[in-house]
Order: C-alpha cells, then sequence, then structure tokens
C-alpha cells in the first residue's frame, strides 16, 4: 500500500505580521507532527516564511509530487489571501483532495464553500482526527461523508456538518509532543526580525541583548481552549462550534510542560525565551503553576535549563497573587499580558469581563515592583462606551505605560466570527462591512471589520483618532524597520491625544507621550508627528459621512 502525501499551508498574511505572528504556524505544525506520526508524508508550506515570491514557491511546491490531501489553513483577518492559495492549488492539482481548515472554516463552513475553488470538505475545530479517518478514508476508498470534524456542502448554500469530541488531556498531549519543532523554521524567522529591528545597528551589548531574547523566542501551547467566555472573542467558542456542546477543557500539567520546554530547547538551541502561547496561561483555582515554576528552577540549577532562559505567558489578571507572581519571576518570566481590555468597570462588564477590573491596580503594581514587565492589551472603545471612557482610557494607558507597561492597542471591538458581540443583532447598527475580493478571482463578500461606539461622539472620536493614527504611521514608512507593537501603540495614544483635546478632555502632552518612545525605534531615526490638520470632524454632533458606513 502506497504512502499517501499531504501539503498542509499555513494562512497567509502578505503584510508581514500585521494579522498573524512573524513565527511558524504552530497549529498546522503541530498537525503535521501527528500526520508523520501515523506515517503519513506531510510537507508544510509556510507562506510567511520568507517573504518572497508566494505565488511562485506555492506553484513549486505543488507541482513537486503528487499530493493526495492539499489542507489549507484560514483565519478572519487572511480569508482572502488563504482562498486565492486554495484556488492556485486546485488549478494546479485538480485531482488532490483539498480541504480547509481553522477559525473561519469552523464557525462559517457554508462562505468557503462559496468562495473556494470546489471544496472537497471543510474541518470542524481540531484537525488531527478528521484528518487522519480522512487519509484512511481515501487510502480504501471510502466515500468521505460522515467524518466527524467535518462539514460538507448541502445544496442552497447550506453546510451538512458531523460533529466530533475535543480531544482528551491524553490525546492532546500526544499531539503538542508529536509537534516537530526540530524541523520548524524558527531560524528564518528570527533572521527576518533581527533585520527588521536592525539588531546589528544597536551600539550597545546590552540593547543587543535584550533584543535578541525578545526575538528568539519559541511558541508553545499547553491549553486546548480558554473558557472566559469574552464577548469579543471567538477562540473560546471554537471547540464548542465543532463539538455541538459544550468541550472540556484539557491542558498540559507541570511535568508535561516541562519536558516540553526542555525539548524545544534541544530542538532549536539558540532560543532565548519562550512564550506560552496559550489564551490564558494561569486560572484562579490552579494547582499547576507553583510546581511548574520550582521545575524550572530546579532543572536551571541541575544544568538542564539555560540560567537565562526566560519566558512569557498571558494571563488573568485576577488569578495573579503576590505569591503566583514571586514564583514566575524567580523561575525567570520577564513578561506577562494581561487583558485587561479597558479601565471602565462598565465596559469591562459589556466585555463579559467585570471580575476584573478590582485587581487591574494591585497586580500592575506587584508585577513591576518584582521587576516583571506587564503586556496589557486595551480595546479603547466598546459599543456602549463613552467619550469620557474614552478619554480616561488614553490617561490611564499613558499612566502605566510611563511605570513601566507595554501595551497593545485595538480602536474597537473587531467582530470575529463565532464571537458573542459578532452574533448580537442589536449592534448591526453600528457595525461596518468592507467588500472583500479573492485576489485572482471575481469572487466577493461583505465582512464586517468594526463594531462603533452606539455613542455618537464617542464614534466620531475614535474613527477621527484612527484617521489620524494611519497619519502618523504613513508619515514613518520611510523608517524601514519594523514597528514594534509598543510603538504602534504610543502613536495610538498620540492621535487619541490630538483629537480628545479638542473635546476639552485633559490629555497628557503630545511631549510627554513622544518621550516614551525613547530607545523604542530603530538606531538613527526620528520621531516627528506630522502637523494636525483642522480635524474633518465635528466631534459635538453625528458626522452623516461616517454614519454611512455603519449601514
Amino acid at each position: 500500500m502506497r504512502t499517501l502525501s499531504c501539503l498542509l499551508v499555513g494562512p497567509y498574511d502578505p503584510h508581514c505580521g500585521e494579522y498573524t505572528f512573524l513565527a511558524p504556524p504552530l497549529g498546522v505544525w503541530r498537525l503535521a507532527g501527528t500526520l508523520q506520526g501515523a506515517g503519513i508524508h506531510v510537507l508544510v508550506f509556510d507562506p510567511n516564511c520568507d517573504g518572497g515570491n508566494v505565488d511562485a514557491a506555492f506553484e513549486e511546491t505543488l507541482q513537486s509530487r503528487h499530493w493526495d490531501v492539499i489542507g489549507i489553513s484560514t483565519t478572519a483577518m487572511t480569508l482572502r489571501y488563504d482562498l486565492a492559495l486554495a484556488h492556485q492549488a486546485r488549478q494546479l492539482c485538480p485531482e488532490a483532495c483539498i480541504v480547509a481548515g481553522g477559525m473561519e472554516a469552523t464557525f462559517k463552513p457554508e462562505r468557503l464553500f462559496e468562495l473556494g475553488p470546489r471544496l472537497d470538505l471543510v474541518v470542524l475545530g481540531e484537525g488531527e482526527k478528521p484528518l487522519l479517518e480522512l487519509l484512511r478514508r481515501l487510502q480504501c476508498g471510502a466515500p468521505l461523508e460522515g467524518i466527524p470534524g467535518t462539514a460538507l456542502p448541502a445544496g442552497g448554500g447550506a453546510a451538512a456538518r458531523f460533529h466530533q469530541r475535543a480531544m482528551t488531556s491524553i490525546e492532546l498531549a500526544a499531539a503538542i509532543e508529536s509537534t516537530p519543532y526540530e524541523r520548524m523554521p524558527y531560524r528564518t524567522y528570527w533572521r527576518r526580525l533581527e533585520q527588521a529591528y536592525r539588531v546589528g545597528a544597536l551600539p550597545h551589548k546590552a540593547a543587543r541583548e535584550a533584543r535578541l531574547a525578545e526575538i528568539r523566542a519559541l511558541r508553545l501551547i499547553t491549553l486546548n481552549y480558554c473558557p472566559m467566555a469574552c464577548s469579543f472573542c471567538s477562540s473560546t467558542n471554537f471547540l464548542h462550534e465543532a463539538q455541538g456542546g459544550v468541550a472540556r477543557l484539557a491542558r498540559l500539567d507541570a511535568e508535561e510542560c516541562l519536558t516540553m520546554v526542555t525539548r524545544l530547547l534541544r530542538a532549536q538551541p539558540e532560543a532565548r525565551t519562550i512564550i506560552f502561547q496559550d489564551d490564558i496561561f494561569v486560572f484562579t483555582q490552579d494547582n499547576r503553576l507553583l510546581p511548574l515554576c520550582d521545575g524550572i528552577v530546579a532543572a536551571k540549577k541541575r544544568g538542564e535549563l539555560p540560567q537565562d532562559l526566560q519566558f512569557i505567558s498571558t494571563n488573568r489578571i485576577d488569578a495573579m497573587t503576590r505569591e503566583r507572581l514571586t514564583a514566575m519571576r524567580r523561575a525567570g518570566f520577564r513578561v506577562l499580558g494581561f487583558g485587561v481590555e479597558n479601565f471602565s468597570a462598565s465596559v469591562l462588564r459589556e466585555f463579559n469581563k467585570g471580575q476584573i477590573h478590582r485587581h487591574i491596580n494591585s497586580v500592575l503594581g506587584d508585577a513591576l515592583e518584582l521587576g516583571i514587565t506587564p503586556f496589557l492589551d486595551l480595546i479603547l472603545t466598546s459599543p456602549g462606551s463613552t467619550l469620557v471612557d474614552l478619554a480616561d482610557n488614553v490617561r490611564q494607558a499613558y499612566r502605566w505605560l510611563r511605570q513601566g507597561c507595554e501595551i497593545g492597542i485595538y480602536p474597537y471591538v473587531i467582530p470575529f466570527s463565532g464571537a458573542a458581540v459578532a452574533r448580537d443583532p442589536r449592534l448591526e447598527p453600528h457595525t461596518v462591512y468592507e467588500t472583500v475580493t479573492v485576489p485572482g478571482t471575481a469572487l466577493r463578500w461583505r465582512h464586517a471589520t468594526k463594531i462603533l461606539p452606539g455613542d455618537a461622539r464617542t464614534r466620531d472620536a475614535i474613527l477621527a483618532i484612527e484617521m489620524r493614527f494611519e497619519s502618523i504611521c504613513r508619515s514613518h514608512m520611510n523608517v524601514g524597520a519594523h514597528l514594534p507593537s509598543r510603538v504602534r501603540s504610543i502613536f495610538w495614544l498620540a492621535a487619541a491625544q490630538s483629537v480628545l483635546a479638542i473635546t476639552g478632555e485633559e490629555m497628557p502632552t503630545i511631549e510627554s507621550l513622544m518621550s516614551c518612545l525613547t530607545g523604542k525605534m530603530a538606531p538613527g531615526s526620528s520621531v516627528s508627528l506630522p502637523p494636525t490638520e483642522a480635524l474633518p470632524l465635528d466631534l459635538s454632533a453625528t458626522t452623516p459621512s461616517l454614519l454611512g458606513q455603519t449601514a
């Protein structure tokens, strides 16, 4: 019996990290490891890897051998480009079984069947078990209908779904353990990032070492999904959608985490940092964290892990205690991500995160005191937020930035497929759409891109801030170096300052905001904001031209 072959294609972000991490697609590589372990010939095509001519490279890969299955991974932000690759695959490999998977495929398989190039099926949720069963059926000539964890076109624009149960903790651990980290092109990404950050031009060794620790990072997922059900999040519902019900939580225990960290360092010994890529790494009721931190400390003492190995994770801010923060600092956690989202108690309740509000100040203060850098994800506005909320968010972001936090900023809620806000009909009047075209085709669809505040003054303000931010970014396109998210966030705050000051809100000065950029830009570059033109918005009244976009 011949060996089957499978080509797995990662999400395609031609904007070089705007929509994806500048790192190998971890889920695709995990799937490759599982298939390889079952005796399948597997190749991963990563369209973001080298920044060259993607169409030509993909064509060469498609024609390099016979492919039984071609799997296309999709996300909401990259869907148009993912589908373009799928069309190219169908044109060059007409006999292959072409399937699509990922977030967008799971939540909207009907859209993929409509826009895709005669897809044979769509994978719902985790791909390991569905693809193994698909390949087994192809091997023996069995029909594809009814594979758990897949969808088929059902006519009339509908899709027939066949649900699957999420992987158990044992199955998840086996899949994670099979990930072929030694084959993943981390070094290629690191080289690209080192060039983009101009590491070689940094004048001091300490600065170069700090930047290399940031760049040379490996990513590890130890959790199947986040159960917190934030209203703007789609990943929290990913496995529920595939299962047709509530999926059981699964994650690695402390010993399994430590084993994987050791394995990652053997596979990629130049790495300086391990990023735990879980949506949420530490829970309020958590019996894993302290044993893991103790295990890391002991492994460093035994010489099994480098003494200077550092860690980054994303965590619930209300799960942090002084004891836990101290243990994490001792183990080498240097950055802790917190989904603060907003500093307004009412907006946090809107996001289904009201319980975290009272923990923000104390946890951030403790982390900074212990030498840990908090990284705060912020959404400046919500559908229900006010101009007062927006202005206070900017002031609080500036306050914590000055105290040593790093910040990632989004101006408004993005209605990702599967998120509660995207399914709420009450928010439809505040949702902005754009027409999206699949490159190289005439196929297009109406795609929801943002949910704006219902309050007219707040809506006009955030749109004016967005315009100002884009103007600032354009003025620095000639810098030539990659702008880290923290630099972009300072630009967001500067844009907000120039808009909100007009409304009479007390704002930090532009000079004080720009002083936060010291050491953040590439060597030899300078920051000067374009002049503040007369803003084309009347913040005291509704702007008809902008309201027309929300229909």
